[in-house]
């Protein structure tokens, strides 16, 4: 006489299967870290906007951020200068979800991107000049998201606020150490 297995012994061992095979693909796909995701998309968008800027004679004729005077070529309806003219020229490179408020002086985002990352422009200068790093303030993940904080400030451990510094030349670079590890980081992507 054959033994075979009984009915509810194949299905024991199919749910025992099924288990294991929930578990091993749970841990082998690693939930992307998004705050990350979305700093680097934000800092990609910066670099190459500033790199178009600076590519085009239409907007910086010298080739340095802190050609102040008028664009040759209409930005939003009108000849931008001075800080304004950084501000608009970048925001007219980007798919903004809102329209463009470069003369804002408070809290608010300049604009948002449909990506929902809010950008805060123009550069915060003394002199009204790109001299040395102006900084660009990028909220990841938007001002409706928490935590809300900035990269730096006391009681931040998870920041979605950051700074990317850019100077008259177009160099960019990144002053906040969880930022640059998140440029860094390309093989953990989880938290």
């Amino acid at each position: 006489m054959k033994k075979a297995f009984t009915l509810s012994e194949m299905l024991i061992c199919i749910s025992i299967m099924a288990v294991l095979v929930v578990l091993f693909l749970s841990t082998t796909h690693a939930k992307p870290n998004s705050t990350m995701v979305m700093f680097r998309k934000a800092y990609n968008i910066t670099s190459t906007n500033v790199y178009e800027m600076l590519q085009s004679a239409a907007y910086y004729e010298t080739g340095l951020l802190s050609e102040l005077t008028k664009t040759s070529e209409k930005v939003e309806n009108e000849y931008p200068q001075g800080t304004q003219k950084f501000c608009k020229v970048f925001a007219s490179f980007v798919n903004t979800a809102e329209e463009v408020n470069c003369k804002k002086n408070d809290k608010s985002p300049t604009f948002t991107t449909l990506d929902g990352i809010a950008w805060y422009l123009p550069p915060k200068t003394t002199s009204g000049k790109f001299t040395g790093k102006e900084k660009i303030t990028v909220d990841v993940n938007g001002i409706e998201n928490l935590p809300n904080c900035k990269e730096g400030d006391t009681n931040c451990d998870n920041p979605d606020i950051f700074d990317i510094e850019i100077n008259k030349y177009g160099k960019i670079s990144i002053p906040g150490t969880i930022a640059q590890q998140y440029l860094q980081n390309t093989r953990k992507i989880s938290k």
